[in-house]
């Protein structure tokens, strides 16, 4: 197979530019999902290329990004960058100190997931070979970063279900909605794992 042709390293961040300003400007999380994907992408390569030797079996450069990232989406009031390359050196200098300092912060309001509900989303959207094929912690990873790029209230309807076990009408009734509501909300939220879940396949591990 021949190899994906290269994109030049200016039309690479001109897409980057449109990605953070319908972010920033609009707050559309699809274009920060994409964004983030490419940065963590950049990340471990960067921290591969300049550490080597610490990184583990317990702690690869693909994790360092991530936390980097997840570090990021804690934020309640985020930064605003002018440019992406802005965005790129705040994510890289979060996680160098990650790797210097080895902290493992709890973070406010990112959810972390169990190996039950781990299992429990990869038996329902594991749906791609090359989601099946990651490790658990992998996967985990990757399921992680899709739950937190939802919706707040998708994000509830999705855990009063699947971590829960609760039925539809019990989660509805527990988040104060009606059954329809609660039935759009589990919908959107199957919707966005399922498709992010692909790309976000191709940068863990």
């Amino acid at each position: 197979m021949a190899p994906a042709p290269r994109v030049p390293p200016e039309d690479a961040d001109e897409a980057a530019r449109a990605l953070l300003s319908r972010w920033q400007e609009a707050g559309d999380v699809d274009a920060l999902d994409e964004l983030l994907r490419g940065e963590v992408e950049v990340l471990a390569r960067r921290l591969r290329a300049r550490a080597g030797g610490p990184f583990s079996a317990s702690m690869s450069a693909s994790d360092l990004a991530q936390e980097a990232v997840f570090r990021y989406l804690r934020l309640e009031d985020a930064p605003e960058f002018e440019d992406p390359r802005a965005l790129r050196a705040y994510l890289w200098t979060s996680a160098w100190r990650l790797l210097v300092n080895r902290l493992q912060r709890p973070g406010r309001d990112v959810v972390r997931l169990s190996d039950s509900e781990t299992t429990s989303l990869s038996g329902v959207f594991g749906t791609t070979g090359g989601f099946r094929g990651l490790e658990q912690a992998e996967q985990r990873t990757a399921l992680e970063v899709v739950v937190n790029l939802l919706k707040p209230e998708d994000r509830e309807a999705l855990g009063l279900v699947y971590f829960q076990g609760l039925s539809i009408d019990e989660a509805a009734k527990r988040a104060g909605i009606s059954r329809g509501a609660l039935d759009m909300r589990l919908m959107r939220a199957r919707t966005r794992l399922a498709e992010r879940l692909v790309g976000w396949a191709d940068v863990v591990g």
